[in-house]
């Protein structure tokens, strides 16, 4: 919990006074009694610090959205139950989706945890008892494999493939997989449109940009896909559900500061956009493409077709209009 804790103060962006502790206080304390709570008042993890007088708050968001006002509530519990405490307040989610409040709630991404887990194996492995360290192998794995995805694991799959594929078809022919069809679907209606172009993508996230926009906004991201592209458009097929979103990754903060702003004045064209510019991933637009049914996966067709239009429709429709707004008022002169 302490790579946690120090992880999103340092990249606690928010301003006073929006920030109710003092990040350097946090950053010294050790947290060696911290006792943690599961479900206490529905509250999904709780940590308690009373040496420090410090309590860690976090909402687990995995294949589900925040219910109506539920933040709020859970906020206005730890304040009553502990009034003269140091509140750090976390929601979690796979893509480090922003929390309705991002003025007290810090987002946090499963593949910032991964790295924690990483990282305390590299140094204490020799050190762990042999049932944490099965405990942290084994969740790291199942992490990889149905929330962050892997791109060895992929590479693996594809080798294994590739030398029983013969036998493998066989079984695929029977048991078609319908997350794999999706996301094929989606590469196939990116690659052939013709003002689209695609970008790097797994079977959970499938990202593309327009050929306009890729002449008009500068490449300065850091750290996310080689292209360098700092806007980009995201399918995100989860287990429950299909998505379309806009998203500024990380880079240079003048370039996504300026962004931000541009979507900000045109709320009527940016949807569900993050009034608060996280340090990392900033949603700028969501629409909902398919809701998954698993009395309707069989139909594989049907599901399918029913994606297309979808995508389609949004293309026709929306597209333009997202791409207008950054080319009329969106300049960089690093082009």
């Amino acid at each position: 919990m302490k790579k946690v804790i120090h992880h999103c103060v340092k990249h606690d962006s928010r301003e006073e006074p929006a920030i109710s502790y003092k990040p350097l206080e946090i950053l010294l304390q050790d947290f060696n009694d911290m006792i943690i709570r599961r479900e206490w008042a529905n509250i999904d993890i709780l940590g308690i610090s009373k040496s420090n007088k410090f309590v860690l708050v976090i909402e687990n968001k995995i294949w589900s959205k925040e219910s109506s006002h539920q933040l709020n509530k859970y906020r206005r519990i730890i304040e009553s139950e502990f009034p003269d405490y140091t509140k750090l307040y976390i929601y979690l989610t796979p893509e480090g989706d922003d929390a309705s409040d991002t003025d007290n709630w810090l987002s946090l991404s499963y593949e910032k945890i991964m790295e924690f887990l990483e990282s305390v194996l590299k140094v204490r492995r020799h050190a762990m008892s042999k049932e944490s360290l099965i405990f942290i192998e084994q969740y790291l794995s199942i992490l990889r494999r149905n929330i962050v995805g892997d791109n060895e694991l992929e590479k693996i799959c594809v080798d294994i493939y590739s030398k029983h594929k013969r036998a493998l078809d066989l079984i695929f022919e029977y048991k078609p997989d319908i997350y794999k069809g999706i996301h094929d679907k989606l590469l196939e209606i990116i690659d052939s449109h013709p003002d689209l172009i695609a970008d790097h993508s797994n079977k959970q996230c499938i990202r593309f940009t327009t050929k306009r926009l890729d002449e008009h906004v500068a490449k300065t991201s850091e750290g996310w896909t080689e292209s360098g592209r700092i806007l980009l458009f995201e399918f995100i097929n989860f287990k429950d559900k299909l998505f379309l979103k806009l998203v500024i990754g990380p880079g240079d903060s003048e370039h996504r500061e300026r962004l931000h702003k541009t979507a900000l004045d045109h709320p009527s064209t940016f949807k569900r956009l993050s009034k608060r510019l996280s340090p990392q991933y900033c949603s700028m637009f969501l629409t909902d493409i398919y809701k998954h049914d698993e009395g309707r996966e069989n139909d594989h067709l049907q599901v399918m077709q029913e994606i297309e239009t979808k995508t389609k429709s949004f293309l026709k429709n929306k597209i333009e209009e997202i791409e207008a707004v950054f080319i009329e008022n969106h300049h960089d002169t690093n082009l």
